[in-house]
């Protein structure tokens, strides 16, 4: 029994990554999946066709997590109320330091009960993501599912959009419909959940800052990266050329 309790602490030391936390592993994601395509492609994508790449890098890891929320949600209620007694009143920002530096293994890297915490620290300055009857939790399980083609395909059109069989009005007009729906759905929601968290005061009891930096500016990302897609859409069914909309004139 010992030598396998040696033997598989030695196995576990091996999966153990130091730097690797919440936060390295969003970034390293950022990184592999926005970076690497572009040095790898042989077009020039614009300012705006690189913003919205990173933005689709992100909501699908996002996408990812917002799945986890759907299937983990017990687990989400029961991690809610240890974090409740663990950070009370002014401690929340301890709880969501501790996530973004909880530590990671190529173990744990890839387990939703590990990415659940996400939500169940959130839950902390808005309860209704621990509330399965509630619209932010519907919102947000609905884009998790929803979101991931959308954002590949438009990947594909930002990263090669000179290629053959993406290059054709009726293709391009597809990319450009796909992203004004996929976008504006993005966009509404994010726009109800602010409000709804607005209307029904879910700020008060927190510190300004704490609301604008794990509320305001989480949210914000979903509210203006959007806009620049709808735009780019817009362009696309317009013009039906993704080169004119996303590549270096």
């Amino acid at each position: 029994m010992t030598a396998i309790k040696k033997s598989s602490s030695k196995s576990n030391s091996l999966l153990d990554i130091p730097i690797l936390n919440t936060t390295t592993a969003i970034a390293l994601w950022l990184a592999v999946t926005t970076v690497v395509p572009l040095k790898l492609s042989s077009s020039r994508p614009n300012a705006l066709g690189i913003a919205i790449l990173g933005f689709n890098n992100l909501n699908i890891l996002i996408a990812f997590c917002e799945i986890v929320l759907g299937n983990y949600i017990t687990v989400i209620q029961q991690d809610f109320r240890k974090f409740q007694q663990q950070y009370p009143g002014q401690r929340r920002y301890q709880a969501a330091f501790a996530y973004l530096l909880y530590p990671l293994s190529l173990r744990t890297v890839l387990s939703g009960r590990v990415w659940s915490q996400m939500w169940s620290t959130y839950s902390l300055w808005d309860p209704s993501y621990s509330n399965p009857e509630s619209f932010g939790f519907f919102i947000d399980v609905g884009n998790g599912w929803s979101a991931i083609v959308p954002c590949l395909l438009w990947n594909v059109a930002i990263v090669c959009p000179q290629w053959q069989w993406i290059h054709s009005n009726e293709l391009d007009t597809l990319v450009g419909f796909v992203g004004a729906c996929s976008y504006w759905q993005v966009l509404y929601g994010t726009i109800i959940y602010l409000l709804s968290f607005v209307w029904n005061k879910r700020y008060q009891g927190n510190l300004l800052a704490e609301v604008l930096g794990f509320v305001g500016v989480s949210n914000g990302i979903w509210f203006v990266f959007p806009l620049f897609a709808l735009y780019a859409s817009y362009q696309m069914l317009l013009h039906k050329d993704c080169t004119r909309v996303f590549l270096l004139s």
